[in-house]
């Protein structure tokens, strides 16, 4: 009997099990292939794990996971850290608050799993465990798309062989530091969904392969994995874009029947992503509220008192958490922690400044009127409170405009050459380190495509060609947010420490989503997809082994070596830009856009490893005990 004919004859005895199993893959994948794509993501992103701080700010998450995890919502202890007054810690009555508590709290249970672990064996051996674990999950995934066993089969023996290669090179983990991996790991999590929403989202407007080959240019050819395991609000970010992204083209899907209450919970369910996402950093949920009201409000095909109250019932209460956060901590539920510093972003402080202005027109001669405001004082106050945010964001996308009209050289450096700004060090006299936008994902230079279609672009003749199907509703929504991701921090760019313009970590899936909406893109990836995959193969490990080479023979320090991946993406985005500005896709053309795009892919993937295992190694911080042997091996510079 074979394994397939096994699995099948108890897939048979468990008809309730095997349904609930279907029914969860439904939920959280969409299909098997969805499962595959989260399952081969985690398994990067473990190899990719380092088991320490790339960013300052993480020091106050950690500290603030430590004391939570303790009963305390108030930093109380630096144990991540010399002291408490690290970058994103905020000062309120006496005492000190972290920042982005919905990852916080999320990373609570994970504390407690393993400190359990931690009891029963040593941590890094458990951690080693879990990611073979789902490496195998990996490999019998794969083997349901092969005719053979020998997928099932040889991937089983070389897991097992990996994971006692790792126990053999395991040196014991910093179990004083769950704190620190809880992060991670949870982050590394909701990374791992980007890809697989991106998927679903592709292959229901299009093709499941063309949702899968676009899954492989958002992991592989933009800083994704890079960021997954880092305790910043990035990762995050990018999953909830592309899960709005999801439920607001499920919600213009034709329907019938009861389907239209389906259609009605996912556009709900797009707000409710909008609220929780408020508890992780709320001036960018803030952006996205108003980019999603924007969008869906004036395209959807029912915007009835009913319907639009059953969305705020809903957006109420995902606002929830965040509300009560607020208040516990400054007793204001619009006020976040990263608000009560005049330094927060989105504006300081100006609560003070308000009162003083409301007590001045007290003493002046003004009387009548202030006493027949008084009755109105309090709603008047809520109104008040309210619209600052909005005024705020209103402020800071006017500065980003000007930014854009008199700054151009800021933002050309920030979105396309890094190397030649003038401030080649950063703040602490070392190398800069930090690329540009395009030199960290030069795939996205294939956004030039818009050009052609632009400009075959006709105007609709009636009211009915006018309405926007559900794929241009999501297509509006993404251009929208990309833009207003851009005037939202074209007034802070560029600057120091910033790798890969992780402020502006929206625009990677949403461009690739945007690219990949071209006709002359999608046409090549279909027709081609054979020779993308192979091209992004060799240039990883063909053009990899040469990088490598160059850079131990003629780079001398960190900032020389990312100056040279700059100066490689930027060469092989020129030529990917020329082809999506011709848009031709057919024949040779269409083969020539699938040798560049999977070129320009491969391009970051070779940035990416570097980066994990030589650049950043982080004293050799690698979960995986083979990854910090091949980062002793190879001591570039």
């Amino acid at each position: 009997m074979t394994a397939t004919e096994f699995v099948g004859r108890l897939r048979q005895r468990t008809p309730a099990l095997s349904n609930t199993r279907e029914t969860a893959y439904s939920v959280l994948f969409g299909d098997r292939l969805g499962l595959t794509v989260f399952l081969a993501t985690v398994v990067l992103f473990g190899l990719l794990w380092r088991t320490a701080f790339l960013i300052t700010d993480s020091y106050t998450l950690a500290n603030g996971l430590y004391s939570l995890s303790n009963g305390q919502l108030a930093m109380t202890e630096a144990v991540y850290s010399p002291g408490l007054e690290t970058p994103g810690a905020n000062s309120y009555g006496g005492q000190r608050f972290a920042r982005n508590y919905g990852v916080i709290v999320l990373s609570l249970p994970l504390v407690f799993v393993l400190d359990l672990l931690t009891a029963i064996v040593e941590l890094r051996i458990a951690l080693v465990a879990l990611w073979s674990l789902a490496l195998l999950a990996l490999v019998l995934q794969c083997g349901r798309y092969t005719d053979g066993d020998w997928v099932l089969y040889g991937g089983s023996v070389a897991v097992l062989g990996l994971f006692g290669l790792n126990v053999a090179l395991a040196q014991p983990l910093d179990a004083g530091r769950t704190h620190l991996y809880a992060l991670q790991l949870t982050h590394l999590l909701i990374a791992a969904f980007t890809p697989v929403v991106f998927y679903r989202l592709l292959s229901r407007m299009h093709t499941r392969r063309l949702g899968l080959l676009n899954a492989v240019v958002l992991t592989a050819g933009t800083p994704l994995a890079f960021w997954a395991t880092v305790p910043k609000r990035h990762a995050v970010t990018g999953t909830v874009v592309v899960c709005i992204a999801y439920c607001l083209y499920r919600s213009r899907r034709p329907a019938d029947g009861a389907v239209i209450t389906q259609r009605q919970t996912f556009r709900a369910l797009a707000y409710a992503l909008v609220g929780l996402y408020a508890w992780v950093h709320a001036p960018e949920a803030l952006l996205l509220c108003v980019t999603l009201a924007l969008v869906d409000i004036p395209t959807a095909p029912d915007n009835s008192p009913r319907t639009l109250a059953r969305i705020g019932i809903v957006f109420a209460l995902s606002l929830l958490p965040f509300i009560v956060t607020n208040i516990a901590i400054t007793g204001s539920p619009v006020k976040p922690p990263r608000l009560i510093s005049r330094g927060g972003s989105l504006g300081g402080n100006t609560a003070s400044g308000t009162g003083g202005s409301g007590g001045g027109g007290g003493n002046s001669g003004s009387s009548g009127s202030s006493g027949l405001l008084t009755p109105l004082a309090p709603l008047l106050g809520t109104l008040e409170s309210g619209m600052r945010p909005l005024l705020l964001l209103g402020g800071e996308l006017v500065s980003g405009i000007k930014t854009l009209q008199q700054q151009p050289a800021d933002v050309y450096h920030a979105f396309v050459r890094s190397g030649s700004a003038g401030g080649a060090l950063d703040n602490t006299g070392e190398e800069s380190v930090n690329l540009s936008l395009l030199e960290s994902a030069p795939v996205l230079i294939a956004m030039l495509g818009a050009v052609p279609v632009l400009r075959r672009l006709r105007l609709p003749s009636s009211i009915a060609d006018r309405t926007l199907s559900a794929d241009r509703v999501t297509d509006a929504f993404a251009i929208t947010a990309f833009v207003g991701v851009v005037l939202l921090y074209a007034s802070r760019l560029p600057l120091h420490a910033q790798v890969t313009v992780r402020y502006l970590f929206p625009l990677y899936p949403l461009g690739v989503y945007l690219l990949v909406r071209l006709p002359a893109v999608r046409r090549s990836l279909t027709d081609h997809w054979r020779m993308f995959l192979w091209t992004v193969a060799g240039t990883v490990l063909i053009g990899g082994q040469v990088a490598v080479v160059f850079v131990a023979l003629t780079v001398n320090g960190i900032g020389e070596a990312f100056q040279l991946h700059a100066l490689l993406a930027l060469g092989s985005a020129v030529p990917l830009g020329i082809w999506a500005l011709s848009g031709r896709s057919r024949g040779f053309a269409g083969q020539i856009g699938a040798v560049l795009l999977g070129a320009t892919t491969g391009v970051a993937t070779v940035f990416l490893l570097l980066t994990t295992i030589e650049y950043y190694a982080l004293g050799d911080a690698h979960l995986l005990p083979i990854m910090r042997a091949l980062g002793e091996l190879l001591a570039l510079y």
